[in-house]
């Protein structure tokens, strides 16, 4: 083989590489869909049900789908009397406002300097009871009140993190009602 087409077949070769190895047209950092907060459910013998949802720190304010997890993650409780859980949450985030004392000032650890973010949406709230004793039985032993349509709040805490929290629902529970297993 000549020199030359040598050298043309290693020029060849490397303007090959190099086209698969430019990368593609930059984008923005891509949004996240909420499912990177947490790991996956692991289920609670105890309440027939999923465990409460933990959420990693979210330390900028939250897009959509973050703050339906937020939500989770917030009102979300295992106590001795029973499991409180969250399903279907879907929401909308509305423009920013400053901290209202009337409103704002019963939001656990609130930095009242930071914007408030309201929100719109719906849900479902569970409360499921322990079938430990025998009094409940798995499969019917949570109370389902559907949310339609309730507002709600996401805030900064004095911490830096963001949490977000809905209203509480007001009536229309179902007992009897198996709990949810997914997020």
């Amino acid at each position: 083989m000549s020199p030359f087409l040598r050298t043309h077949n290693l020029a060849f070769a490397v303007l090959v590489i190099s086209i698969f190895a430019i990368p593609g047209p930059m984008s923005a950092p891509a949004q996240s869909d909420g499912s990177d907060l947490s790991g996956p459910p692991q289920m609670n013998a105890t309440y027939a049900s999923r465990d409460p949802r933990k959420c990693t720190s979210v330390i900028a304010p939250p897009n959509q789908a973050q703050a339906a997890a937020l939500v989770q993650c917030t009102m979300e409780v295992a106590t001795s009397i029973g499991a409180r859980l969250m399903q279907n949450v879907n929401v909308q985030i509305g423009a920013p406002r400053s901290f209202d004392p009337e409103t704002d000032s019963r939001l656990k650890e609130i930095d009242a300097q930071a914007p408030i973010l309201p929100l719109t949406g719906r849900a479902m709230s569970y409360f499921c009871s322990s079938v430990a004793f025998g009094l409940y039985h798995a499969g019917t032993n949570c109370a389902v009140t559907p949310m339609p349509q309730v507002n709600g709040r996401c805030w900064r805490t004095t911490f830096g993190d963001w949490k977000c929290s809905l209203d509480e629902p007001t009536a229309n529970s179902r007992s009897g009602q198996p709990g949810p297993t997914t997020y």
